[in-house]
């Protein structure tokens, strides 16, 4: 019986395996940002695309091969070529000639050395909220024999206005950029999926490569056939790896080696900002090899995942109006300016929230600029333990009964037990206190939320989980407000921790969910 029930499920996972691929196609870049790219809340116009047709391909994964179900790939080399059987540790090829270097200034920016096969997607966007994200994965074939080495092949997210230049590809909840370099088997390996299928070997890297591509009629017909570009040939020296290692591959995940050639691959990343509601920005996708122009990297953005949302953490936020119904920010696009083209009736109330946002940056960053997500603040030891570690409180003027006076409301932290969404009687008392407050001062304050996580598990899980935290807790409030409030919620994952995830009390201190109070205008 044992047999066959093994021969059973050896039959599903064939299935299973065989039914799961990578589909590439060609596409219209301006297109897919215009129709597929933005999900809510943005409006994209002003597109510019660099690089080559075969380098920039829309993908379907299925399977759960990658952690993006749909979307676009921009690669360093033939984007054809990612898709299918691991069977190289150096997959290679290129448009360009290692003679001839590219240029661009901000990846100049951001890392030292030699640029090709550049590729890059920018364009215009005006964001109805104030955080704006997507999602995305970046693979390699420099992995892992060229991690801690100068070819170190780099893509940035490049967000800009008039005065402000930053690179959003950052590692969750630090500064850091997500590189081959800082993302890997060893290094936040917790970010980093495995698909290297050959023993870690010294090889002598290939020579890099002279472009096939003369520009001549003959060669733009060929460019259509996805293969005549690849020129992946090893150099006299090297040791080449030809089978891969059985021990290894009792590791890797089989969906993914049989159908992704890139030997490492990130796990499902965000990239978010702040930013000014009803303001023009721009943003540039771009990636390129370093150093020399073999061994292929690839960006996979998600379909839909470019949005704007309400985030109420955001350092000094205060509240602004709705307009997404007032105004057309096309306009804005065109270069007008939201004064410009802002009704008379919403002027005053616009204006009003401009002068408190300027207040607020007297005494911290101006909350409605592009800028650097905060480090996570270093726990002191007196406050290690998970219970203790609170923000601070935010104290405001009111009026009471026609008479001036301070009410103090600090943000709550409710904590939760690793995997859990329902809260504890601890926790519990919290939050009665703080909606006892509430309950006398509700004329002058809403209630948000936001809920977080530890690293465990995977970015999408974390997400629900953080959102069934927040759930509980909206519900635990209303129970006691015994009525229903708006109360608006904002999942965040494990993209925002307050201490260390390699601790047990630091991973304690991230499963929370916080209850801000903002002054109403």
């Amino acid at each position: 019986m044992k047999k066959y029930v093994y021969l059973l499920f050896s039959l599903l996972l064939f299935v299973e395996i065989s039914y799961s691929q990578i589909k590439l196609s060609s596409v219209k870049v301006d297109d897919w940002v215009k129709k597929n790219f933005t999900g809510q809340g943005v409006v994209v116009g002003n597109i510019k695309v660099k690089g080559y047709p075969l380098s920039t391909l829309s993908f379907t994964s299925t399977g759960n091969v990658l952690k993006l179900q749909k979307g676009l790939i921009l690669s360093s080399g033939n984007s054809y070529n990612i898709a299918g059987y691991n069977n190289s540790h150096n997959q290679s090829s290129t448009f360009g000639d290692v003679m001839k270097p590219e240029a661009d200034q901000d990846l100049a920016g951001i890392i030292k050395g030699k640029l090709y096969d550049i590729c890059s997607i920018e364009f215009d966007f005006v964001p109805l909220d104030n955080s704006i994200q997507f999602n995305y994965q970046f693979g390699s074939d420099e992995y892992p024999e060229y991690v801690d080495s100068p070819y170190n092949d780099v893509f940035a997210f490049i967000i800009s206005d008039d005065s402000t230049s930053e690179n959003i590809a950052l590692i969750p909840g630090t500064q850091v950029p997500v590189s081959i370099n800082t993302v890997n088997f060893k290094t936040n390996s917790e970010h980093f999926i495995d698909n290297n299928l050959y023993k870690q070997v010294t090889i002598k890297r290939q020579e890099p490569l002279k472009s096939a591509f003369k520009g001549t009629l003959t060669g733009r017909v060929l460019r259509g056939i996805g293969s005549i570009f690849t020129v992946s040939r090893p150099a006299a020296g090297d040791q080449v790896v030809i089978q891969p290692d059985a021990e290894l591959m009792k590791k890797l995940d089989p969906n993914l080696y049989r159908n992704l050639r890139y030997d490492g691959i990130t796990n499902k990343l965000i990239a978010q900002a702040y930013v000014t509601p009803y303001k023009k920005y721009r943003l540039k996708i771009i990636l390129a090899d370093v150093a020399d122009n073999i061994y292929d990297s690839g960006v996979f953005i998600e379909d839909r995942s470019l949005m704007s949302k309400k985030d109420v953490q955001q350092p000094g936020f205060t509240e602004y109006p709705d307009l997404s119904n007032v105004i057309d920010p096309n306009l804005i696009l065109q270069g007008k300016k939201l004064e410009e083209i802002l009704p008379e009736a919403y002027k005053k109330e616009w204006s009003k929230t401009a002068i408190q946002a300027q207040a607020v940056s007297k005494t911290a960053k101006d909350p409605f600029s592009v800028e650097k997500r905060a480090e996570p603040a270093e726990i002191p030891v007196s406050q290690k333990t998970a219970s203790k570690i609170m923000p601070p409180a935010v104290a405001t003027q009111v009026n009471v009964n026609s008479k001036s006076a301070w009410i103090e409301l600090s943000t709550i932290v409710i904590l939760f037990d690793f995997d859990q969404s329902e809260v504890k009687e601890s926790e519990m008392i919290k939050l009665r206190e703080a909606v006892e407050i509430f309950k006398k001062q509700q004329q002058y304050f809403t209630l948000n939320i936001s809920g977080h996580t530890d690293i465990k598990g995977s970015l999408d899980y974390n997400y629900n989980l953080s959102a069934r935290r927040n759930k509980a807790v909206i519900d635990a409030v209303n129970n006691l407000m015994e009525e229903k409030i708006r109360i608006t919620a904002v999942s965040k994952s494990y993209t925002q921790p307050v201490a260390d995830n390699g601790t047990d009390d630091g991973r304690q201190a991230n499963r929370r969910v916080e209850l801000v109070f903002v002054k109403k205008n």
